[in-house]
């Protein structure tokens, strides 16, 4: 059949065509022929797809052996059940929601007899024993029932008690145990629990395929061997290897009891297929196919193939969604990040800028706070000189028989010949020396003038040595004594700046 033909086809019919080949992956072309003869039904299709097709037709059996108005009757069953396949999914029901079970282990509660009951089947106990003991090898000629029922009343026991594990243990002793009972597992089972699982089903927005298997069952190897393990169940696990979960269980085990329990499972084996709605803006996870009991594999796939292909657009669009927003998110945090760099980047900058004001504002507040402290220094050292040179004694006259004459040769080169007591402390000769210009000055004057008083925290230091040349001798001023004893009846005397002679020695 052509393209063209297939455009002819009515919106359902194509929907129909849809959906048949997304679980078959059968070329359009050759399934319309297919999907003609079981009336536009996709299930029907899909089982004769994996089955094969009858010898004859039931349908258009059904179809001759009825009368005009019944066969009318008969497609127009048929036309809506075709209907009903192509439809939407109907709103899920609120106790298909599927909730995290309880993994706590807790103790299994083992069945025991009343002491009365044990009492009464106590002769048959001893009867059983002796009886089983003498015709043991006529054991197959008692029907296993039997057995197995006095074996229960007989003997008191219970089930098997299985020890609970956690959640992750307890799903990989299943895998164990199923691999060790049907040989090498090639079923993609997820070894984390049923919580975990369903919590990355619905983080991922996939399905999960959830197996519940009860060893007690009669046709549970059966159906394991006939439909699990079957060639079409692993095509199709392995075509949806990307967008599904296996998770199987064991009802023996605590947590896959709560999950039978959870999913409303009412007969084994089970099957049930979860997976996420956004009807109503629901995101809960939701049953959205049941499989109770034995049943063929092509029939398992074709529900499984409808129920995934019903939602696979509705979890498409929210994968799409949800990367949408998470690009949103990620464009959001980079723009964030790089607003905060530049941000950080600007504050460092002022802060930078900051430290240079406040430093550059520290060292104009010091250097004027030097400049103060020079200029208060200068004018105090100024202060002192005219308060010392007014307190010098007088030279003394000739008639002063002890009196010490000096000769000094001043900073600027100038030659000053002074007498002075011989008793003088040697800091007079240094005062002198220092307070010359002071001394010149009043005496150029010609009057004593205003009285000079010593200046507050004070401390005078001289900026010189006084230093005989012949032989060079200092006389330091710490060392103390009176000028006669430390110079004798004459000197002449040479200033040497302290400054001037540390700047030479550092040089």
């Amino acid at each position: 059949m052509s393209s063209q033909d297939i455009s002819q086809l009515s919106p359902s019919q194509q929907e129909a065509l849809q959906t048949y080949t997304a679980v078959t992956d059968q070329d359009p072309i050759a399934a319309i022929p297919l999907l003609q003869r079981c009336e536009w039904n996709v299930q029907i299709a899909i089982a004769r797809f994996f089955d094969g097709e009858p010898a004859t037709d039931p349908l258009a059996e059904a179809r001759s052996a009825l009368p005009p108005a019944a066969a009318r009757q008969t497609a127009n069953l048929q036309f809506e059940s075709l209907l009903s396949s192509t439809q939407p999914a109907p709103r899920q029901n609120p106790e298909d929601t599927v909730e995290r079970v309880d993994t706590s282990i807790a103790t299994e509660t083992q069945y025991r007899p009343s002491f009365l009951f044990s009492i009464l089947f106590s002769p048959f106990n001893i009867m059983y024993r002796v009886l089983s003991t003498i015709l043991s090898p006529l054991g197959f000629l008692v029907p296993s029932f039997m057995s197995r029922l006095f074996h229960r009343l007989i003997y008191q026991q219970s089930r098997t008690v299985r020890r609970g594990l956690p959640p992750a243990e307890t799903t990989r002793r299943f895998i164990r145990e199923f691999s060790e009972e049907y040989g090498t597992n090639t079923l993609p089972f997820v070894e984390t629990g049923f919580n975990l699982s369903l919590d990355n089903a619905k983080k991922d927005l996939k399905f999960l395929l959830v197996v519940l298997l009860s060893p007690s069952h009669d046709e549970n190897t059966t159906w394991v061997q006939e439909t699990l393990l079957s060639n079409q169940m692993k095509s199709f696990l392995d075509s949806h290897a990307n967008e599904l979960f296996l998770w199987g269980g064991n009802v023996r085990d605590p947590e896959a009891y709560q999950v039978s329990s959870s999913l409303q499972c009412t007969k084994f084996p089970f099957v049930a297929l979860v997976c996420q709605t956004t009807e109503s803006g629901s995101t809960a996870m939701t049953v959205i196919m049941r499989a109770a009991g034995p049943m063929p594999a092509s029939e398992l796939v074709a529900k499984l193939g409808t129920a995934m292909t019903t939602l696979q657009a509705q979890l498409a669009a929210a994968r799409a969604q949800r990367a949408e927003q998470q690009a949103s998110r990620n464009l959001r945090q980079e723009q964030d990040s790089a607003y905060e760099r530049s941000l950080a980047q600007d504050r460092e900058r002022a802060r930078r800028r900051r430290e240079e004001e406040e430093a550059a504002a520290r060292a104009e507040k010091e250097a004027l706070e030097r400049a103060r402290e020079v200029e208060k220094r200068r004018a105090d050292m100024a202060q002192w000189r005219q308060w010392r040179a007014q307190s010098l004694p007088k030279e003394p006259g000739p008639e002063v028989n002890d009196a010490i004459r000096v000769s000094i040769r001043m900073a600027s080169g100038e030659r000053v010949i002074r007498k002075f007591h011989s008793n003088a402390d040697l800091d007079e000769l240094y005062a002198f020396v220092d307070c010359y210009e002071a001394v010149k000055a009043r005496q150029v004057a010609g009057t004593i003038g205003e009285e000079v008083e010593e200046p507050v925290n004070y401390e005078h230091e001289y900026g010189f040595r006084l230093v005989s040349p012949m032989p060079r001798t200092v006389y330091d001023l710490e060392k103390g004594g009176s000028v006669g004893e430390i110079i004798g009846r004459a000197a002449n005397l040479i200033v040497e700046p302290i400054e001037e002679e540390e700047t030479s020695d550092g040089e």
